[in-house]
C-alpha cells in the first residue's frame, strides 16, 4: 500500500521583500509554505541577487514577477502596492500596506471581486482581539473619555500608526459623534466628551506598543498590546495566507481568520 503524496507547499509571493516586514515574512516561511517570489522595485540593487536562506533570487516588479505564486503577501509602500495591482489579477492577496490613496482603495475593491483579499493594519492575533475588546468596552463605558497612545521605533515614517487608527475606528464604531484630536498643546480648555485623543511616541527600537485608555470618574481602564518582535506580524500574515488560499472572491480581515465573525 502506497501512502498519498504530501500536500504541495503553498508558494508565497512577497511584495516589498526588501523592507523590514517583507524580510520577516521571507525569514518566517516554513510549515507548508515556500518562497514563490521575492519582489522588489525594478530599480532595486537587490534584483537578481540570491534571497538569503532560499532557493531563488529577488525579482523586480513586472508582469511575470508572481508567476507560480499561490498567494501574495504585501508589505510594500502605498505607491508600490498601487503599481503592483495590475500584475495581481486573480491572485489571493494578503495586504498589510496602510495609508493608501483612494484610487488604490478603489482598485483593491475591484480586486476583491475577482479574488480573495485580506487587509489588516496589524496581523497579530492579540491586536485583532484588542480591536474587538475596545469596541465592546467603548459601548459598555459610554461615559468614559477615550485616549489612544502608540509607541514605535525612531525609523517609522508615518504617525499615528495604522494600528492606532484601526483602534480609533473600533472605538468610533461604538460611539456616536466622535471627534479625533491628535495631541494637545496650549490653552485647549476643558476636554469635550466627544474627543478621541490620539498620541504617537517615536524612539529607540520599539516594535509596537498600543494602549487604549477609558477614563471615567473614579476609575480608569487600560487595554494594551505590546509587540516584542516583528516575527509576530509575519507569522500572522502567513497564517492569513494559509487561511485565504482556496477561498472565493471577497474582502476579509483578521477577524475572519480568528473566527470572530462567526455567529
Amino acid at each position: 500500500m502506497t501512502s498519498s503524496p504530501p500536500d504541495k507547499p503553498l508558494a508565497i509571493g512577497v511584495l516589498g521583500a526588501s523592507g523590514a516586514m517583507g524580510r520577516e515574512v521571507v525569514s518566517a516561511l516554513g510549515e507548508g509554505t515556500v518562497l514563490g517570489a521575492a519582489v522588489v522595485r525594478p530599480t532595486s540593487e537587490l534584483v537578481g541577487k540570491v534571497v538569503p536562506g532560499h532557493d531563488g533570487r529577488f525579482v523586480g516588479l513586472g508582469p511575470d514577477a508572481f508567476e507560480g505564486c499561490d498567494v501574495v503577501v504585501d508589505f510594500s509602500l502605498p505607491a508600490g502596492l498601487h503599481d503592483a495591482l495590475p500584475f495581481l489579477v486573480g491572485l489571493p492577496l494578503v495586504s498589510g500596506t496602510t495609508g493608501v490613496e483612494e484610487e488604490t482603495e478603489r482598485r483593491l475593491r475591484a480586486h476583491a471581486t475577482q479574488a480573495p483579499l485580506l487587509q489588516a493594519a496589524n496581523f497579530s492575533a492579540g491586536v485583532t482581539l484588542l480591536l474587538d475588546l475596545v469596541a465592546r468596552a467603548a459601548a459598555a463605558l459610554p461615559d468614559a473619555d477615550l485616549e489612544v497612545v502608540e509607541a514605535h521605533h525612531r525609523r517609522k515614517r508615518d504617525a499615528p500608526s495604522g494600528t492606532a487608527l484601526a483602534l480609533v475606528d473600533a472605538l468610533e464604531s461604538s460611539r456616536d459623534h466622535t471627534r479625533r484630536v491628535h495631541g494637545r498643546q496650549g490653552a485647549v480648555g476643558a476636554r469635550p466628551h466627544d474627543e478621541v485623543g490620539i498620541h504617537a511616541i517615536r524612539g529607540g527600537d520599539v516594535v509596537g506598543d498600543h494602549t487604549v485608555w477609558f477614563l471615567a470618574d473614579g476609575e480608569r481602564l487600560a487595554l494594551q498590546h505590546i509587540a516584542s518582535s516583528r516575527r509576530t506580524f509575519a507569522a500572522g500574515a502567513l497564517r492569513a495566507a494559509r487561511w485565504i488560499h482556496g477561498r472565493g472572491p471577497g474582502s476579509f480581515t483578521m477577524r475572519s481568520v480568528l473566527g470572530l465573525d462567526a455567529g
